[in-house]
C-alpha cells in the first residue's frame, strides 16, 4: 500500500515532461519583386550541434529541439543565410530567405491540407489537424472522424445514444486509443470514453494503421488513434465554443490558457452539455436520443527549463448521465404494465505526469510516462442492473540513444500495467486484478531519406498469462525523389477481453449472456484475444494541372490466434460468448485520392472493402454489422479571405449482415442484409480574420434525412423475450441541423 500510495505522489510531482518536442514550420524564398514560393533543400542546423535537417519540396520541415543551445541557422547556396533565437516555447515558425538585402513587409499566404499523411515516418500516420476536425460539429471524439474515410462511426444501439467507431474492419476495442501516447479509453470506458474528450479540447489526432510500436504497450491489433490535447504554450489565450442542434442538444466549451513565465505555462479546458428533449421521431414509442447531462474538467501544466528538464503534469473530472427508453417512463402514464427506461452514470477522474530529460549528446533522452484512474459506471436497462469499478495505473519509462551515428537509433524501456475491474451484471459478479511488468526494446536503421527500419520487441509478465512476446517491424522504401513512399508493417498484438463492458449496448436487449468458460483462473474464464496485423501501403505525391494530388493504398490482414467471439447467430434470445474454435480474420483494401482540384478548393475520395469472418457455432460467416463496400467524398472550399469555409462530405454504406432471426416469429424477424444507404453532412462557416477570431458555423448530418425503419425488435414488448435494440446499422433521428459559435483570443 506504501508502494501504491508513493506511485500516486508522483503524479502530481511538478518536473515531468515528454522525452521529445520538434521544431517546425516551412522555409519560404522571396524574390528582388517580393514574390514568394516554398524553398525546398534549404538547411537548418542548430549552432554548434550535429543536429540538422533540410526543407522538402513544399518547404515544410521538422527538427528535434535541443538544450544545448537556442541559434538556429538557417542556408541556401544563393541567398542570405538566416540566423534566428528560437524561444523555448516555439514549436513552428517560418522563416524567409533572400537574396536582396533589404526586405519590406512580407506577407507568405499559402494553403495546406487540413488532413496530412506523413511520407517520411515508417509507420503510416495520418494527422488530423484542427482544420479537419472544424469541418464538422466534432462536439467529442466519436464524432471528429466522420470526415475520414479510415475510421466508421455508428450508434451501438437504438436507445442510448452510444456511438462506436471500427478499423479495418474490427470494432474499437482493438484500436489502441491513447491520450498523448499514454493509454486511454480501455476497459469501463470502451464504449462510452468516445465521448469523454470534447472536440475543442483535441489539438490533433494522429491515426497510424496496423502494428503500432512496443513503446506503446502490447494491446494495437488494428492501430492506434492518439489525441493531443490543446497545449499551454500554444493554445489560444480564449477559446470558447456554443453549439445547440435540433434536438435541443447544447454545448458549452471554454479553454483559458496562460504563460505564467519562461518557465510555465498552463490549460484549463472545461465543457458541459445538456440534452433536455425528449424525442420520438420515428414512433416507435422509444427516445431517439437519451437525455442527460456532462460536466468534464481537465487543466495541465507545462514545466520547461533549458537545462535538459522539461515536463507536463494535469488531471481531469467527468461526470456524465444519459436516460432513455420509452416515452411512457418519462411521462409517467397511469398503467398496470412497467415502462421500460434506461439510465447510465459514469464518474471518472484521472491524474497524469511526463517527465523528461535530454542529454546533450545528440538524439540522446529519457523520459517517464504515469497516470492513475479511477472509473465507476452505474447503469440500468429495464429491470437489469450493471455496475462496474475501475482503477488503473500505468507507467511507462523510455530510454532513447544512437549507436555509433544518427543513422542507428535506438529506445529502450520498461512499463507496468495494473487493473483493477470489478462489474456486476444481474446475479453476477466478475473481478480482474491484473498485473503486467514489461520491457521492451526498439531498434531504428535510416538510410538517407530512402530507407527506415523500426524493429521492435516487447517481453511482458501477466499474472495471469504468464510470459508473452510482443514483436513489430515496419519498413519504409522511398524513390521518384521521396514523392512515393512503400511501406510494409507486421506485428503481434495481445489484450484482456473486458466482455460486458465492450459489449454493454447487448445489455438493451432481452438476450441472456451465456459464457463458456476456458480456464476458470483467467477473467472471465477466457483466454486472452492474440492476433497478428499484416500491412502494405502505397502512397505516392504528384502534379495533376499543376496542383498538388496524392493518391494512396491500404491493404491489411488481421489474422486472430485467439478471439474472444460474441456469438449472436446461435439463438436470438442469447449472446453465446466463448473462445475462437477455427477462423477469425479481417482483410481490408482501401484506396483514397486527394486533390486540390482549385486554389482552396479540396477533393478527397476514397473506396474501402472488408472482408471480415469469424467461425461462429453456425459455421464462418461474416462479422455482423459491417459493411462490406464503402464509399467516401469529401470537398471542401474556403474562400480566398478565409472568411468562409463550405465542406461537404457524402458517404455511401454498402449492405451488413444481420444476426440470425429466422427463429422469432415473423414480426419479429429482420432481413439477413440491411439495405445499402447514402449519408450527407455539410457545414458553412465563416470567420473573421482578425486577431480576436469569431466564428460563426451551420450545417446538417444526415441531410438526405435518411433513418432505419424499425431499428428495435418487439418494441411494444420490452419485457418480452423478443425485444432487441442492438441490431443497428443505420441513423435513427433522421437529418439533423446544427449551430454553433467560436470565439477565439491568440
Amino acid at each position: 500500500m506504501r508502494a501504491f500510495t508513493l506511485l500516486i505522489a508522483l503524479l502530481i510531482l511538478p518536473f515531468v515532461s515528454t522525452a521529445q518536442k520538434y521544431l517546425s514550420g516551412k522555409i519560404f524564398e522571396v524574390s528582388g519583386k517580393g514574390d514568394t514560393s516554398a524553398l525546398t533543400g534549404a538547411t537548418l542546423h542548430w549552432l554548434h550541434t550535429t543536429l540538422a535537417t533540410t526543407s522538402d519540396e513544399v518547404g515544410s520541415f521538422q527538427l528535434k529541439k535541443t538544450s544545448v543551445t537556442d541559434t538556429l541557422v538557417i542556408s541556401f547556396v544563393g541567398l542570405k543565410s538566416d540566423t534566428n533565437i528560437i524561444d523555448s516555447s516555439q514549436y513552428y515558425v517560418d522563416f524567409i530567405l533572400s537574396n536582396v538585402k533589404t526586405l519590406q513587409v512580407v506577407e507568405v499566404i499559402y494553403h495546406s491540407a487540413s488532413s496530412q499523411f506523413s511520407f517520411m515516418d515508417p509507420i503510416k500516420t495520418e494527422t488530423l489537424g484542427q482544420r479537419e476536425l472544424a469541418k464538422a460539429a466534432c462536439c467529442n471524439l466519436s464524432e471528429s472522424f466522420e470526415t475520414n474515410p479510415s475510421v466508421d462511426v455508428s450508434f451501438a444501439d437504438a436507445v442510448t445514444g452510444t456511438k462506436q467507431i471500427q478499423m479495418l474492419g474490427l470494432s474499437g476495442q482493438y484500436s489502441l486509443i491513447t491520450k498523448e501516447n499514454m493509454p486511454y479509453l480501455r476497459g469501463l470506458a470502451t464504449i462510452y470514453g468516445l465521448s469523454f474528450i470534447p472536440g475543442s479540447w483535441i489539438h490533433s489526432i494522429q491515426l497510424s494503421k496496423g502494428a503500432g510500436s512496443v513503446i506503446n504497450g502490447y494491446e494495437s491489433f488494428t492501430g492506434q488513434i492518439n489525441t493531443e490535447l490543446q497545449r499551454p504554450e500554444t493554445s489560444e489565450k480564449l477559446f470558447f465554443n456554443a453549439y445547440v442542434n435540433a434536438n435541443a442538444r447544447n454545448e458549452y466549451n471554454l479553454n483559458l490558457a496562460r504563460k505564467l513565465n519562461d518557465t510555465w505555462s498552463t490549460v484549463l479546458l472545461s465543457h458541459y452539455s445538456l440534452n433536455p428533449l425528449k424525442q420520438d421521431m420515428n414512433m416507435d414509442g422509444f427516445l431517439d436520443i437519451p437525455t442527460g447531462s456532462q460536466a468534464n474538467f481537465m487543466n495541465k501544466w507545462n514545466y520547461q527549463t533549458r537545462k535538459g528538464f522539461e515536463g507536463q503534469f494535469g488531471g481531469s473530472y467527468l461526470n456524465d448521465v444519459r436516460q432513455g427508453g420509452q416515452m411512457d417512463y418519462y411521462m409517467q402514464h397511469d398503467s398496470a404494465m412497467p415502462h421500460y427506461g434506461i439510465g447510465i452514470h459514469s464518474e471518472k477522474w484521472d491524474a497524469f505526469a511526463k517527465n523528461g530529460y535530454v542529454f546533450k549528446k545528440p538524439e540522446t533522452s529519457m523520459g517517464l510516462q504515469l497516470s492513475f484512474l479511477q472509473h465507476r459506471q452505474n447503469n440500468f436497462y429495464g429491470l437489469s442492473n450493471y455496475t462496474g469499478f475501475q482503477q488503473t495505473f500505468y507507467a511507462n519509462y523510455i530510454f532513447q540513444g544512437i549507436i555509433g551515428n544518427t543513422n542507428h537509433k535506438f529506445k529502450t524501456g520498461a512499463s507496468f500495467l495494473w487493473d483493477d475491474m470489478r462489474e456486476n451484471y444481474l446475479l453476477s459478479k466478475y473481478s480482474r486484478l491484473e498485473s503486467v511488468p514489461g520491457a521492451f526494446v526498439e531498434y531504428a536503421y535510416n538510410y538517407l531519406t530512402k530507407f527506415n527500419l523500426v524493429a521492435g520487441l516487447r517481453a511482458d509478465q501477466s499474472n495471469y498469462y504468464g510470459l508473452f512476446f510482443t514483436p513489430r517491424l515496419h519498413m519504409r522504401y522511398a524513390f521518384n525523389n521521396d514523392h512515393t513512399v512503400v511501406r510494409a508493417s507486421a506485428g503481434r498484438a495481445l489484450k484482456t477481453a473486458n466482455i460486458l463492458a465492450e459489449n454493454s449496448f447487448l445489455m438493451a436487449s432481452s438476450r441472456s449472456l451465456l459464457v463458456e468458460v476456458s480456464d476458470s483462473m483467467k477473467p472471465y474464464g477466457l483466454n486472452p484475444e492474440i492476433a497478428w496485423n499484416y500491412g502494405l501501403n502505397f502512397l505516392h505525391k504528384f502534379k495533376l494541372d499543376y496542383r498538388d494530388a496524392q493518391i494512396s493504398l491500404d491493404v491489411y490482414r488481421t489474422d486472430f490466434v485467439n478471439q474472444v467471439v460474441i456469438d449472436l447467430d446461435h439463438d436470438p434470445q442469447m449472446a453465446l460468448i466463448y473462445n475462437l474454435n477455427g477462423a477469425s480474420f479481417s482483410n481490408t483494401l482501401q484506396t483514397e485520392f486527394a486533390w486540390e482540384v482549385k486554389k482552396r478548393f479540396d477533393m478527397r475520395m476514397a473506396y474501402r472493402y472488408v472482408d471480415t469472418r469469424t467461425q461462429y457455432s453456425s459455421g464462418l460467416l461474416p462479422k455482423y454489422l459491417v459493411s462490406v463496400h464503402r464509399a467516401f467524398i469529401n470537398l471542401a472550399y474556403e474562400t480566398k479571405n478565409e472568411h468562409w469555409q463550405f465542406d461537404l462530405t457524402t458517404q455511401w454504406n454498402g449492405p451488413k449482415r444481420l444476426p440470425n432471426t429466422s427463429s422469432n416469429p415473423i414480426e419479429h424477424r429482420r432481413d439477413p442484409y440491411s439495405p445499402a444507404f447514402f449519408n450527407l453532412n455539410s457545414q458553412i462557416t465563416w470567420k473573421t480574420g482578425t486577431k480576436v477570431l469569431f466564428d460563426i458555423y451551420l450545417g446538417v448530418e444526415n441531410a438526405l434525412n435518411m433513418r432505419q425503419s424499425n431499428p428495435i425488435v418487439s418494441a411494444s414488448d420490452p419485457f418480452g423475450k423478443y425485444f432487441d435494440a442492438s441490431m443497428i446499422w443505420g441513423p435513427i433521428y433522421g437529418r439533423m441541423i446544427y449551430g454553433g459559435i467560436r470565439y477565439k483570443i491568440k
